[in-house]
């Protein structure tokens, strides 16, 4: 970092520091008056806490006032957007300049911060880092060489979005083709769930299977089979209700081949140009179709002597990816996550694939009147029987520097953020917190919760730095058909210079 750069970055922490200052003493005007401004310069002890992601602001600083209020303590929030963020930590804390006494740090960057000492183990006094407030991959995320130095706040992951209409409508023609081609009688159907239906109600257990002439009779029905095509227009109509509606129940693809079914036998109605698209570009949207079979640093992420990418599950899953876009036709090097977001607010999909961000911008589109379709959200499909798919997530920790002399406080008010103030964290800043409790009250949430559960933390190995940008590149040439064995070879190769 330059001179200036540094010059910039004491100036930026002095000017933020001032301004948190000056706000908290503008808060401090109050009816209350001069007990309250009394109570406010008597509080016990003072903790310094930075975050570099101005989204973040609104959460951060009330949780600040809020913390400090109940314990009787300042906490200074200080936001620091510099481009070398761990690395101003480290300055602050050597030179102690106002140093973080905790801050927010992507899970990738915690052995980096580890090992020079601006993270240590948390003392989790609150007892708030259990699989009861966060799932085994969150607890993970915030683990190095097994111990836990951080506290799980927020993440970020994709999942498969819909337009639920289309899908009603591809229902609807699979419906019928079933009603035609197999003649299904609705009449004795419908009349078996109204039997058991009625048996329920009079708390019979036995599920009637066979019936006798004297109960046909009671319940007046023709068991005669009737062709579909023989019925009248009325019976037609909601034969097919029926039908659909039961197809739709079922209707959300499990896996690749279930996906690809819908793309080849979808009518795609006026407005819709095709069936999915998504940022073929972008890793971050790409990694589940290999994260089931590959291995990056083992349970933690943490150990570069468990890394596997050339494999047979790996090959099979790029065979996959490769053949879709011969199925999809999407040309990588003109596809964009922003425009494909707005393609499926246009009506140009039934599918896509985004990240959380996606839920308020399609709430947002829905109040503004630019769409006019139900959507919703699900997992993404499996690639096979066999093999999951696996997405990729980020996870945003709350660390206690290890140059800190206040860790008892800087842990409380850590534990206080990721768990007591978590269920703020949505409502304030549109993130999903990684406290499963929290995004309780969010529908919307239950599907990317899901899919962080079972998702792949970025590793947090210091060589992989330049990992993704490696595998992006290899993703890229595959899709446009390139050979994956000597893909994958090279690949191999690539990472094993990495640690040279």
């Amino acid at each position: 970092m330059s001179l200036q750069k540094r010059f910039i970055s004491v100036i930026l922490v002095i000017l933020l520091a001032a301004g948190v200052m000056f706000a908290g003493r503008m808060e401090m005007k109050s009816p209350e008056g001069e007990e309250e401004i009394t109570a406010w310069y008597t509080r016990e002890d003072t903790i310094y806490f930075w975050y570099s992601d101005p989204e973040l602001s609104d959460y951060i600083n009330k949780a600040a006032v809020d913390f400090g209020e109940q314990n009787n303590v300042h906490v200074f929030p200080m936001l620091i957007t510099v481009e070398n963020y761990i690395e101003t930590v480290n300055k602050a804390s050597v030179y102690n300049e106002q140093m973080p006494d905790a801050y927010l740090l992507d899970t990738s960057e915690l052995e980096m911060a580890t090992l020079a000492g601006l993270a240590t183990e948390i003392d989790d006094a609150a007892g708030v880092c259990n699989t009861a407030n966060f799932s085994q991959v969150a607890l993970d995320a915030v683990t190095y060489d097994g111990k836990l130095v951080g506290y799980p706040l927020a993440y970020n992951t994709s999942a498969l979005v819909y337009n639920k209409d289309y899908l009603h409508t591809w229902a609807e023609e699979k419906a019928l083709a079933i009603l035609l081609e197999e003649a299904e009688d609705y009449v004795l159907t419908d009349y078996l769930a109204n039997v058991n239906a009625e048996l329920e109600e009079a708390n019979e257990s036995d599920w009637v299977t066979e019936l006798d002439e004297d109960e046909v009779d009671h319940y007046e029905i023709d068991s005669e089979l009737v062709p579909y095509k023989e019925l009248s227009d009325e019976e037609k109509v909601t034969a097919l209700e029926s039908k659909t509606a039961e197809v739709y129940e079922t209707a959300l693809p499990q896996t690749l081949n279930e996906l690809l079914t819908i793309a080849n036998t979808f009518n795609a109605p006026d407005g819709a140009e095709g069936v999915m698209t998504w940022d073929v570009s972008d890793i971050f949207y790409n990694f589940w179709m290999i994260g089931d079979v590959v291995n990056l640093g083992g349970e933690y992420g943490d150990d570069e002597n468990q890394i596997s990418l050339n494999n047979e599950g790996s090959r099979i899953c790029l065979n996959y990816y490769q053949y879709l876009n011969e199925f999809f036709y999407i040309e990588a090097d003109a596809v964009d996550y922003d425009d494909v977001v707005e393609d499926f607010i246009d009506g140009k999909m039934l599918f896509t694939i985004a990240s959380v961000d996606v839920v308020n911008t399609l709430n947002k589109a829905k109040e503004d009147g630019r769409i006019d379709f139900e959507y919703g959200f699900a997992m993404i499909p499996d690639i096979n029987e066999e093999i999951s798919s696996r997405n990729m997530s980020t996870t945003t920790a709350v660390v206690v520097n290890g140059y800190s002399e206040k860790k008892e406080l800087a842990n409380a008010f850590a534990a206080y953020l990721v768990n007591d103030f978590a269920d703020e964290l949505y409502t304030r800043c549109g993130k999903p917190a990684a406290n499963i409790k929290a995004n309780a009250a969010y529908e919307d949430l239950k599907v990317f919760d899901a899919e962080y559960a079972e998702s792949v933390p970025l590793p947090k190995i210091i060589e992989l730095e330049n990992f993704w940008m490696e595998l992006e590149a290899l993703f890229a040439r595959i899709w446009d058909g390139a050979d994956i064995e000597e893909e994958t070879e090279k690949l191999d190769e690539t990472v094993n210079l990495f640690f040279l």
